[in-house]
């Protein structure tokens, strides 16, 4: 009797276990239909590139050569479980928190649902209406115009290789696009030229690379203010808005445009004459060509830099670091971590973004 008994618990547990796994399956194969039919409802050739979050699926394909931290980071995770809470910084030990922003820049690759949103019907809007900034068109006429919406816009990046136009005159649209190779190519040159000269100019050679490291030190911080209080000045009127625009914010709107991640020669020559300007009236001649050729140095590493942490992969500590500090800014908090080039001017002056703040009081513990 408790041999028979035994059996029939022995079958009671295996027709439960099997039950529980048919169930699995049967689960798993609608997961897959119900994902099989938002691809054909969206035209998604390949199921290679599908990430979950939160329950809703997004075609990331045209993201992972874009993302911030490289492709890796996205890839372990495609066509597997949900990481939903993984982006909130959850579940895994120092996995990063995403933005809001961040977020919201990822619903760009959200699969939709035909069969949903053919049953929603808009609802009018209650609120104020606000003003749109049609993308196809010139941008820089028409930013001022989202007034005090401006900073939330400005700072909801679209991730994409595309670039927007600025301008409806192609003469003026031709000077706001640079390769990055134009950088060394225009100025390296006049670095050079600056240094013989000086030493043309009777500065002994010994003094010649403590010169160009004081004005190296002076491009870091003329580097750091630019950033902090010109590049991110407040923006809520038409004139500030679209002067913001045109000379930082739509580099945080489109961090991905490639031929708009350095300056422009054209638009660095004035502030380059002004700061040659000001190097002249402090320092003699000679010296002055040394120092100023240091600021044109440190400029050139800076904007060479500022490209690699957008496009590049870190294949140093150091470099993954900087990348990391750099992107926590344009994707997390725009309002800190300022240094592109140095992160020192954010120690002296508390712009540390608070994550790294709490790194460090870890490690000193």
């Amino acid at each position: 009797m408790e041999n028979s008994q035994g059996a029939l618990d022995n079958n009671s547990v295996r027709e439960s276990v099997d039950g529980a796994a048919n169930w699995e399956n049967i689960q798993m194969q609608d997961k897959e239909l119900a994902t099989k039919q938002l691809q054909d409802a969206n035209g998604v050739k390949s199921s290679e590139s599908l990430l979950t979050v939160n329950g809703k699926v997004y075609d990331v394909a045209p993201f992972l050569d874009l993302h911030p931290g490289g492709p890796d980071l996205i890839a372990e995770h495609l066509n597997g479980k949900d990481v939903g809470r993984l982006m909130k910084g959850l579940d895994e030990p120092g996995a990063h928190a995403h933005s809001k922003a961040a977020m919201k820049m990822l619903e760009q690759f959200l699969l939709k649902d035909l069969t949903l949103s053919e049953k929603r019907v808009e609802e009018p809007q209650k609120s104020e209406k606000k003003f749109q900034v049609d993308l196809t068109k010139p941008l820089v006429p028409q930013v001022g115009y989202l007034g005090k919406d401006y900073d939330e816009w400005v700072h909801t990046p679209i991730i994409s290789k595309e670039s927007p136009r600025f301008f409806e005159s192609d003469f003026l649209e031709s000077f706001t696009r640079s390769e990055w190779w134009t950088i060394p190519l225009v100025w390296g040159p006049l670095v050079l030229w600056l240094e013989i000269r000086a030493l043309q100019l009777g500065v002994p050679l010994e003094k010649l690379l403590p010169a160009m490291l004081l004005g190296y030190g002076m491009w870091s911080i003329l580097e750091y203010f630019l950033h902090r209080f010109l590049f991110h000045m407040k923006a809520d009127t038409y004139w500030t808005a679209t002067a913001h625009y045109f000379l930082h914010g739509f580099h945080h709107k489109h961090p991905m445009d490639s031929r708009r991640i350095v300056f422009p020669p054209a638009f660095a020559t004035p502030i380059a004459y002004l700061t040659w300007l000001f190097v002249k009236a402090i320092f003699p001649d000679g010296f002055s060509h040394s120092v100023f050729g240091g600021v044109l140095l440190g400029y050139i590493v800076y904007d060479l830099t500022h490209y690699f942490l957008h496009f590049g992969n870190g294949f140093t500590h150091q470099l993954r670091h900087m990348k990391r500090y750099h992107l926590n800014h344009h994707f997390k908090v725009q309002t800190e971590g300022f240094g592109v080039s140095s992160e020192v001017w954010d120690w002296v002056f508390g712009t540390l973004p608070a994550n790294y703040r709490s790194e460090l009081s870890r490690k000193d513990k």
